[in-house]
């Protein structure tokens, strides 16, 4: 009876599915944590773009002693004659996609209307809480929300 001697220098089937586990789950620890970092800095964009927009509608509120209408920032003529430094960028959503109705015009981000997700809102009220279109009421505070990934919401209100 002859008996087969292991070959040197090579692995076995066992060692080499033990090293495949190893490195694929490996390979998924790295991806869970690179998509939670992904997930923070989207949260980061949408939290530094509300600030951002609340500081400019802070500067309009200070030269012309009221807030805009929803209109108004839904109008990119106003925007770019009033709120020199908010770019278009500024309302978009790093989720945002031009097939998201409420807050999509000429296929360019708006703000919308309620909280919406992968949307920024804007709402703007008069003095009493009542709808305000700057002519018969004037337009004195507003709540603009960003939804985080997550599901909480980031909200900022006027200082007025």
């Amino acid at each position: 009876m002859k008996i087969r001697k292991r070959p040197e220098g090579g692995f076995t089937v066992i060692e080499l599915l033990v090293v495949i586990v190893i490195v694929c789950m490996l390979g998924a620890f790295v991806g869970l944590a690179y998509s939670g970092v992904q997930t923070k800095h989207r949260n980061a964009e949408r939290q530094n773009d509300i600030d951002q927009l609340k500081s400019q509608l802070e500067d309009y509120y200070a030269e012309a002693t009221n807030y805009p209408t929803l209109a108004n920032l839904n109008d990119f003529a106003w925007r770019a004659a009033h709120l020199k430094h908010v770019g278009t960028d500024t309302f978009r959503d790093p989720s945002w996609k031009a097939s998201i109705a409420a807050c999509t015009a000429k296929a360019q981000p708006v703000p919308a209307t309620s909280p919406t997700a992968d949307c920024y809102s804007y709402q703007v009220t008069g003095p009493d809480g009542s709808p305000c279109d700057n002519a018969a009421t004037m337009c004195a505070h507003y709540t603009l929300t960003a939804t985080l990934e997550g599901g909480e919401k980031y909200v900022k209100t006027s200082l007025n």
